[in-house]
């Protein structure tokens, strides 16, 4: 199937699942298990998404991180379809972007990307391959492209597939590590 009739396949199951009690129960796991993982306590800083409501709630553990003590760079698209990571603190006021993603308004904010770890959104994954499905901007892996974070996708249950099912091209880069709700987490060799 190509990547655009998978996408919006894809989008309407996540929006389903989102209003379910099961997507909740199941972020808070992921959560659980992320704190856990020796790369995210290992990293000073960190590079996240401010969820969308069919993605896993990124909110919850970007308090647990602020608590920890740890960098918060929260992930700004600009025009020429980069992005960038920007400081982001428990005061920074936020705005939401074109496409409905809240990032930080305050355009002189500090920008890091050369980061320690990187939590990767997505629609869809492959635990075979490690491949991922975004949104379509092509985004992250053109940041992936020229940095080289660790990486790590929280998965829940309807974002997970044994195999790509969309088409992934040799540009689409994998995910270092798959943290999922049931099964045991996947890592690829770099």
């Amino acid at each position: 199937m190509d990547k655009g009739t998978f996408r919006k396949q894809q989008i309407a199951k996540l929006a389903a699942f989102a209003k379910s009690g099961e997507k909740k129960k199941e972020d808070t796991v992921l959560t659980r298990k992320a704190l856990r993982l020796p790369q995210l306590r290992e990293a000073n800083d960190i590079g996240v998404t401010y969820s969308l409501a069919s993605e896993v709630d990124t909110s919850n553990l970007i308090a647990q991180l602020w608590e920890a003590g740890k960098g918060v760079w929260l992930a700004k698209s600009n025009p020429d379809k980069s992005m960038d990571f920007v400081r982001y603190e428990p005061s920074t006021v936020l705005q939401k972007s074109k496409f409905g993603v809240m990032e930080v308004a305050d355009r002189s904010a500090a920008v890091k990307n050369d980061l320690d770890l990187l939590i990767v959104p997505g629609l869809a994954f492959s635990a075979g391959d490690h491949k991922r499905l975004g949104f379509g901007g092509g985004y992250y892996d053109r940041f992936l492209a020229k940095y080289q974070p660790q990486t790590v996708s929280l998965i829940n249950s309807a974002m997970l597939y044994p195999e790509a099912l969309w088409g992934a091209e040799a540009f689409d880069y994998p995910v270092d590590c798959l943290l999922t709700v049931k099964a045991a987490d996947q890592e690829r060799d770099r």
